[in-house]
């Protein structure tokens, strides 16, 4: 008699199932958030502490795993260091024990990134750029896509997707994809994007790849790519909003052939690499 009266109601009780079983399948709250280490190089980034602090706000309020923020200071002459210690929200994340700054002799991109990723303690480790070109709150749109990240991947912001939302100079984007053409013919490594700087990898890829990095300028990313791609990770590239920031570090034309000189050196390097021991 109750399942007789119930039966107009079915269709109705049907529809509504199947759009809750969508929004609980698609809904970031039922994804497992691994814990991250975000790793931030800073050179005479004093311009640009505030804009860094947004992003990492506008990440901690919405990322449900626990995280922390290494920040390195390359050495910068323009007191970044102490612009940095007076930020509110780096207040409330020292209080936290959720940031540490590490401080030392300029090396370059790569050897700031060396520093903090030794000192890094999560299961994956994000890079990511001062300038917040990409907000780290983008992984929240890569953990979508993909549902979990996995300990035999490294994610890397590629902007020559398609599907990815890129703001950059004409000339920047001439130069990058010549870089990426001498990338492809002497290191063998068929990215569209090497180097941007939003990358995900995870803790033990990480610290084998950073630990013995030899190429501590911007090329950097090549090297550990490349080592990466040969110890046998996959490499997968992800779409990207990315916006180009005024003030920019690299000038295109002089740090364009030094790169080119690291490539040359890291495409050497390869052959002293040793294969994975086979278990």
């Amino acid at each position: 008699m109750v399942l007789s009266n119930l039966t107009p109601f079915i269709p109705s009780i049907l529809i509504l199932y199947g759009k809750l079983s969508i929004l609980l399948y698609f809904s970031p709250q039922i994804m497992p958030f691994p814990s991250i280490s975000l790793i931030i190089p800073c050179y005479n980034e004093a311009i640009r502490v505030a804009r860094m602090f947004q992003g990492l706000q506008d990440f901690d309020t919405q990322w449900q795993g626990s995280y922390e923020v290494i920040i390195v200071d390359d050495g910068s002459t323009d007191g970044t260091d102490l612009v940095i210690q007076s930020n509110p929200f780096f207040v409330e994340l020292a209080n936290q024990k959720k940031i540490t700054v590490l401080q030392q002799a300029n090396t370059g991109k790569g050897g700031a990134l060396q520093l903090g990723v030794a000192h890094a303690s999560k299961e994956f480790y994000l890079t990511l750029d001062a300038d917040m070109a990409t907000a780290p709150i983008e992984l929240l749109r890569w953990l979508s896509m993909r549902k979990t990240f996995s300990a035999r991947e490294v994610l890397i912001a590629s902007r020559e997707l398609k599907n990815s939302k890129v703001s950059d100079s004409f000339k920047r984007k001439v130069i990058g994809n010549i870089f990426n053409k001498i990338i492809r013919l002497m290191v063998k490594l068929t990215i569209s994007d090497t180097q941007c700087g939003f990358k995900l990898y995870p803790a033990s890829i990480a610290q084998q790849a950073f630990a013995s990095l030899q190429t501590l300028g911007w090329a950097h990313d090549v090297e550990i790519l490349a080592h990466a791609n040969f110890l046998g990770y996959a490499i997968i590239e992800m779409p990207i909003t990315w916006s180009a920031v005024e003030g920019s570090k690299i000038d295109v034309l002089r740090d364009g052939w030094k790169m080119f000189w690291e490539v040359q050196k890291i495409s050497r390097l390869q052959k002293n690499w040793k294969e994975p021991k086979k278990n």
